[in-house]
This record gives C-alpha cells, structure tokens and sequence, in this order.
C-alpha cells in the first residue's frame, strides 16, 4: 500500500514536470510555485512513509523476537524419554488394516479378516 502510494505521488510529479516542459510553461513563475508544491509534497510523503514502516518493522521484530524467545526456552525443557523415544511408547493391542483398530480378531496379518472365529 505504501509503495503504491509512493508510486502514485511520484508520477503526478513527473507528469507536472513533463507537461510544463511539453507546453512550454517551466520558465513561468506560478508552474514553478506549481513544481515546488509537487516536489515538496513528494519528499514528505517519502519521509512519512518510510517513519512509518520503520515502526512497523520494529514492532514486527519484537514480536518475532519474543516468539523466538518462548521458543528456546520450551526448547531447553527436559524431555521425558517415554515422550522422546519411539521404542519406548506404548503398544496398542489388537491388530489394524489401513484403517481402525480391529481388536478381539483372530485374523494376522496377510488373511482376510475374521472376527471370533466367523
């Protein structure tokens, strides 16, 4: 948005500028009052703008730093070897074909299903 903004006012500068030129008005005194307006209005709007997000910039860089933050301490936590260690996570009963669950079967793996026998 802010680059537009930069764009647009940049334009209607050079737009004054080059029309002044074409026509032949610049050594006129209300074109160059004209001139000096757009100029000035230009290098405020650069300078308001680029305050502007350097604000933004820093308070994007707190928050950034702040997560990042949080981050390393959870990070330096202990972590328990049940919860780190895959071999060492509980096993669930029963067997499963791509999908749920299947428990109380007499199936293996490799045979169609059987359920008690059936």
């Amino acid at each position: 948005m802010t680059s537009t903004l930069k764009l647009f006012v940049v334009l209607v500068t050079l737009s004054v500028a080059v029309l002044g030129w074409i026509t032949g008005q610049y050594r006129d005194r209300d074109y160059m009052i004209l001139l000096l307006i757009c100029i000035s209005a230009t290098l405020l709007t650069f300078l308001i703008l680029n305050i502007y997000e350097h604000k933004q910039q820093v308070r994007r860089r707190k928050k950034r730093e702040s997560k990042s933050h949080t981050k390393v301490n959870t990070a330096t936590e202990k972590i328990k070897r049940s919860k780190g260690s895959f071999a060492l996570t509980e096993k669930k009963s029963g067997l499963t074909w791509g999908g749920g669950n299947i428990k109380a079967s007499v199936g293996t793996r490799g045979n169609k299903r059987k359920f008690l026998g059936h």
